[in-house]
């Protein structure tokens, strides 16, 4: 008696009324619905019942935007899905500028575009990191000028124009005023913010400053322009 119930219960999940027939999607900004309903492939009178729900959420988390999605069920016939997506962390360009690419917090790559971002760090790369950015795939060797530019100090913002990192993954930032910080290869930045901070809002004449090395944190190395130094000493 109990298989025949369950039979009949089975049976009655498979009928048209358990058919999928809604699909409500929240949380969509920038992926589109129609890639999340191509990630869903709903067979034509799919049953609610035996929808995969976990395979849907593994080909709707590899759409580039999305960082997390939940698929689920709502009676009779509706199904719901969920997206949280990535927020744009940065955007990375050789030092022509022809083309961006941006990526998020974890160095996924999220789009490219002709024009910067606004709001975000924008970091001069090598032409072959770029050109090795794939959509959805983290940005090889980003990792430290991510940790550096997005965990800036806001007394520091106003003084950083853009950011670079060479080919050996060195960090620099290019202040206002065309001087240079350079923070080196250590994701973790902390004590060099502090110093930097102490130079630039601090009592250290500015004056001719071309770059500051703080590659050893507690000692920052400041180097002033030669010509700008005479040019100073003249006019005083």
């Amino acid at each position: 008696m109990l298989v025949v119930c369950l039979l009949a219960i089975a049976a009655l999940l498979r009928a048209p009324f358990f058919s999928i027939s809604v699909v409500q999607i929240s949380g969509e900004s920038r992926t589109s619905e129609g890639a999340v309903r191509a990630a869903l492939d709903i067979d034509v009178d799919q049953a609610l019942a035996t929808y995969d729900t976990d395979a849907a959420e593994l080909l709707i988390s590899e759409l580039p935007w999305v960082e997390a999605v939940d698929v689920s069920r709502g009676w009779p016939s509706t199904l719901r899905v969920e997206l949280r997506e990535r927020v744009p962390a940065a955007a990375f360009a050789p030092e022509t500028g022809a083309r961006w690419v941006v990526v998020s917090e974890s160095g996924h790559v999220l789009e490219r575009r002709m024009t910067p971002p606004v709001g975000v760090p924008l970091v001069v790369a090598p032409q072959a990191l770029v050109s090795s950015a794939v959509i959805g795939v983290p940005l090889p060797d980003s990792e430290g000028v991510l940790a550096t530019s997005t965990n800036l100090p806001a007394q520091l913002v106003p003084w950083i124009e853009s950011w670079t990192m060479d080919a050996d993954g060195v960090v620099a930032a290019e202040l206002v005023g065309s001087a240079t910080a350079v923070f080196g290869r250590e994701p973790d930045h902390r004590t060099q913010f502090v110093s930097l901070a102490s130079i630039l809002d601090g009592g250290t004449s500015l004056v001719c400053i071309e770059r500051i090395d703080l590659r050893i944190p507690d000692t920052p190395v400041i180097e002033r322009g030669a010509a700008c130094m005479a040019a100073a000493r003249e006019l005083s």
